[in-house]
C-alpha cells in the first residue's frame, strides 16, 4: 500500500476523530435585514430654557445571527445618516448638523460586538415579558470611537426580532463641546429611546 493510498484509507477515520475533538463546526451566520419602517431612534436633548425632541430619520443595517449560538444574536451594525437628524425646527436643525459637521461625517455607526443574556427567556421572550441582554459595541461619531455596554431588551413577533433599550450619550466624549447660545445651554447627554425590528430567517421564526 503505498503512503497517498493509505491516507486516503483513513482520511474518513482522521475526520471523525477531529470532529470528536474539536466538536461540529457551528453554521455560517445568517445576516438579518435591519426593518427601517419598523425602527426608530429618538432622542431628547436639554437645555437651561427647555426640552426638545429628535428623531433619527434615515436608519440602516443588519444583523448577523446563528441557530447554533446562545443567543443567536452574533453581531450588528447600524448606521444613522447625521444630515437626516432632526429636531423638528429648520433652524436648529441647521445649527445642529453643522456643529455635528454633518459634511465631514455623514454617518453615526454602531457596531454591536457581544451579546450576553441578563434575564428572562430569550426562546419564548414576548413584548409583555421580554429577555434582557448586556448589549457592548462601538459608537462612533464624529470621527470617534467610544465603547458602549448597556442593557436592551429583545424578543422576537413571528418572523421579526425587536431590540428596545434607551441610552445616553455624552457628546463630549465624541469631541463635540457643549453649545451656548446666549442665555441657553445645552446639556451634553443626550437620552436615546430605540426600537429596531430584524427579519428573521424561517429557522429562527416563531410559527
Amino acid at each position: 500500500m503505498t503512503r497517498d493510498t493509505a491516507v486516503l484509507r483513513y482520511a474518513p477515520c482522521l475526520l471523525f476523530a477531529g470532529a470528536l475533538f474539536l466538536g461540529t463546526p457551528a453554521r455560517a451566520a445568517k445576516t438579518l435585514p435591519l426593518e427601517t419602517a419598523e425602527s426608530s431612534f429618538k432622542f431628547t436633548g436639554k437645555s437651561f430654557m427647555h426640552s426638545f425632541q429628535g428623531q433619527a430619520k434615515d436608519i440602516s443595517g443588519s444583523a448577523a445571527v446563528s441557530s447554533d449560538a446562545k443567543p443567536f444574536v452574533q453581531n450588528a451594525r447600524l448606521v444613522f445618516k447625521t444630515a437626516e437628524l432632526t429636531t423638528f425646527n429648520k433652524d436648529r436643525d441647521g445649527k445642529m448638523k453643522e456643529w455635528m459637521h454633518v459634511d465631514t461625517h455623514p454617518e453615526i455607526i454602531f457596531r454591536l460586538e457581544k451579546v450576553a443574556p441578563v434575564s428572562g427567556d430569550y426562546q419564548t421572550a414576548t413584548a409583555a415579558a421580554p429577555a434582557t441582554f448586556r448589549v457592548s459595541g462601538v459608537l462612533s461619531m464624529n470621527g470617534v470611537d467610544q465603547p458602549i455596554s448597556e442593557e436592551a431588551a429583545g424578543w422576537r413577533e413571528k418572523n421579526h426580532l425587536i431590540v428596545t433599550g434607551q441610552t445616553v450619550i455624552n457628546t463630549l466624549k465624541f469631541g463635540l463641546p457643549q453649545i451656548r447660545l446666549a442665555v441657553i445651554t445645552v446639556a451634553t447627554d443626550v437620552k436615546g429611546e430605540y426600537r429596531f425590528s430584524f427579519s428573521l430567517p424561517q429557522d429562527l421564526s416563531l410559527k
